[in-house]
């Protein structure tokens, strides 16, 4: 697939970024990937390796750091806003002009918001997983495409964000390029 007719994303971040740097290396792998990142945007400093790596892929993409404000920033250059770990709320105006889409650490619609690793351990459930959905005027409400469901096999704060990083490290990348063939009936 040509560069022109892929979509172009534009990846928001607010910590490490560890999951759009296991989709920046999956991408280089991939030559029928569907997909091309146009900018990655975070509310603090990108990682060295984010940027090599998006510098590898396309120089390109436009790197944002430390933005406070998501309204002072022109995402026409893409065609979907992908909240990979942002940690801010997105501007309703933003998600009206823009699709745009978050990956949340739960399987909605349990354990919205913040803090569900903690909320699943005191309610000993039984399976963890993501979702990664449409954004809108409500916290992690959105129209579900797609989701991941694994067995939880301990209750331990920390085995469980282990456990439920690795899940999401081995199923982004595919999970995003799923949604990338679709796009069109969201």
């Amino acid at each position: 697939m040509d560069q022109l007719s892929k979509i172009r994303i534009g990846f928001l971040i607010s910590g490490y970024g560890s999951n759009l740097l296991k989709v920046l290396l999956n991408l280089q792998k991939d030559p029928h990937s569907n997909f091309i990142p146009s900018l990655i945007l975070s509310n603090k400093n990108i990682i060295k390796d984010i940027k090599k790596k998006s510098r590898e892929i396309d120089k390109n993409i436009k790197i944002h750091e430390n933005i406070k404000n998501l309204n002072t920033i022109d995402f026409t250059s893409s065609d979907l806003i992908f909240s990979i770990g942002y940690m801010k709320k997105i501007e309703k105006n933003i998600f009206d002009k823009y699709l745009t889409i978050n990956l949340h650490p739960s399987i909605l619609p349990n354990y919205k918001g913040l803090m569900t690793h903690k909320r699943m351990i005191i309610n000993n459930e039984k399976y963890y997983g993501f979702t990664i959905h449409r954004v809108n005027q409500s916290i992690d409400d959105g129209k579900i495409l797609f989701q991941i469901v694994s067995k939880l096999k301990n209750l331990n704060e920390y085995d469980l964000n282990k456990a439920h990083k690795k899940l999401e490290h081995n199923n982004v990348y595919k999970a995003l390029k799923k949604i990338c063939i679709k796009l069109d009936e969201f």
